[in-house]
């Protein structure tokens, strides 16, 4: 059990990063690509190189534990992305 918890926690939380960065990325990136500045762009490189890592964090996770079948890790998954979106949608929205 305390497996099945640890992968669903590794789960929620780089679902969540990968989240928070799209809605952080759609709230600040509005003006056309031409008007953008230095710091924009380096903002849109560290963003798309966290949510690279993230998506292969997610991919690591699902291959790393081996005990677990892969129909119990796929439902792990499908369970912590909704879950993962409720919770964060909820506290962005606190937030904003």
């Amino acid at each position: 059990m305390k497996t099945y918890m640890k992968i669903f926690m590794y789960f929620f939380v780089m679902i969540a990063i990968f989240g928070m960065t799209s809605i952080y990325s759609s709230e600040n990136f509005q003006k056309p690509f031409n008007t953008l500045d230095i710091m924009d762009i380096s903002r849109i490189v560290l963003i798309g190189i966290i949510k690279l890592v993230s998506g292969l964090l997610i991919i690591d996770t699902y291959m790393r534990f081996n005990e677990i079948s892969n129909v119990k890790k796929t439902l792990l998954l499908v369970i912590a992305i909704p879950s993962s979106m409720a919770v964060f949608s909820f506290l962005t929205s606190i937030y904003f």
